[in-house]
């Protein structure tokens, strides 16, 4: 199968998921990142969620939502981002009940930040090359070290 047929049927798989992430985004200003095949919305109707729980983007799908121009402020977070969306591609309309399930499964592993503990935040962190920004692998290497 070629890659591009792979890239497509992902973006179709994942078609649940993005489209509750344009719907999360509406209000915003709306883009599309061709390098990264993803849609990139600024503000919205989700962000003021962001500031209350210490957020610089969410990605729902194909869609990264941000309350500010995510990829050039803060290129890490976004790069955190698009591994989800690649993540949400690959587990279809799995990744968003997987992601409410990791977020319960990071609340017993790790009370100090249950998001961080959750299983694809700890992937999309070590793939992004973000894993020191992660408190639970901090937690963990602390622990474990002499």
């Amino acid at each position: 199968m070629s890659p591009g047929l792979l890239m497509v049927l992902g973006h179709l798989w994942s078609l649940p998921n993005t489209v509750i992430g344009l719907l999360f985004g509406l209000g915003g200003r709306y883009r599309f990142d061709r390098a990264n095949r993803v849609f990139v919305v600024r503000g919205g109707g989700v962000v003021w969620l962001f500031d209350r729980l210490g957020y610089a983007g969410m990605c729902v799908g194909d869609v990264v939502l941000c309350a500010y121009d995510l990829p050039t402020r803060s290129p890490g977070v976004y790069r955190h981002e698009l591994v989800h969306a690649t993540q949400a591609r690959l587990l279809g309309p799995f990744y968003l009940p997987l992601t409410l399930i990791g977020y319960a499964l990071g609340f017993f592993l790790y009370r100090a930040n249950p998001h961080d503990a959750s299983p694809l935040e700890i992937w999309a962190d070590i793939a992004s090359g973000n894993a020191s920004s992660n408190a639970y692998l901090w937690h963990l290497r602390k622990r474990h070290l002499p």
